[in-house]
């Protein structure tokens, strides 16, 4: 079986712009590749809200991210990217971080600049760390993957962090320089920061869309046609999941039942179980009784 990582590896060659939805579950893994994208982003937000009930502010720790990360993996066939936060300290915890990640087989980690606590991007009050220490990470993280083809993120909040779209270039093209496979500049203002990233920066870049955030939301075609290899979506499905419990649980509040909510506001048991594989494991049952 081809390496997740060498699979990645192969779409950033291709012309076809990759969309990386976001998942925070196993499940939620699934139904992404079940869609039929071929990259799952595990989202780092994401995790601490779905697993956790927590914000985005640096509170899960490596080993609780990595197990949800390996869960992820372990259910779909596509690349996993998980996110790293800040990877988890200096550059020796780094180290470390992409060991642990390379020999689970996650095909590419993405790692920022930010100060712990670190904030998502589209919060507020960013504080980002020297550009030698966040270039000795990458250095770091580079020799710490057992596998040579994970694919090394590195992602710079310093357009929000000293409101310079320069020094974000600056920082990317250091961070390029030190090893990182791929850029993500987070948060551009504009169409203008928008279409600059990809003509300044020397390897494959990535753009994050977050609804109501700080950058302008494009169509999947304007983003590519700007030069960008990979968008990532990286909460919508959280988003959705959260309105879509809310809804049910409003409608068993408000008419005692969930009698009538099939294929409106929730799947068909037969359609989770198909999901889940459930015949495949009829099958092992039978298989050794």
């Amino acid at each position: 079986m081809t390496k997740k990582s060498k699979v990645l590896r192969k779409l950033l060659e291709s012309d076809d712009l990759i969309i990386a939805p976001g998942a925070t579950t196993a499940l939620f893994g699934r139904l992404v590749e079940n869609a039929g994208f071929p990259v799952v982003y595990a989202t780092g937000a994401g995790i601490a809200n779905m697993n956790f009930c927590i914000p985005d502010y640096n509170l899960v720790t490596m080993s609780e991210n990595l197990q949800i990360a390996k869960r992820i993996n372990d259910a779909v066939g596509i690349p996993v990217i998980a996110d790293v936060d800040d990877g988890y300290g200096a550059p020796i915890n780094v180290y470390r971080t992409a060991k642990e990640y390379s020999k689970i087989g996650i095909a590419g980690i993405q790692m920022e600049d930010q100060q712990n606590p670190k904030r998502c991007g589209h919060f507020e009050d960013h504080i980002v760390i020297p550009i030698e220490d966040m270039v000795a990470k990458i250095k770091a993280a580079k020799d710490g993957s057992e596998d040579p083809d994970m694919v090394i993120i590195g992602r710079t909040d310093a357009i929000s962090a000293t409101g310079s779209f320069e020094e974000a270039i600056k920082r990317a093209l250091a961070y390029s320089e030190a090893g990182a496979d791929m850029i993500f500049i987070e948060a551009p203002k504009n169409i203008e920061e928008m279409a600059e990233i990809p003509k300044r920066i020397n390897v494959p870049t990535i753009l994050n869309m977050v609804e109501k955030g700080k950058t302008p939301m494009i169509p999947n075609d304007e983003i590519k046609k700007l030069g960008y290899k990979m968008v990532i979506y990286a909460n919508a499905t959280l988003k959705a999941q959260i309105l879509g419990t809310e809804r049910i649980l409003e409608y068993l509040k408000n008419n005692g039942t969930t009698d009538g909510c099939d294929d409106e506001l929730m799947v068909t048991s037969n359609k989770r179980h198909e999901i889940l594989d459930k015949e495949l494991y009829q099958n092992l049952i039978k298989k050794y009784e």
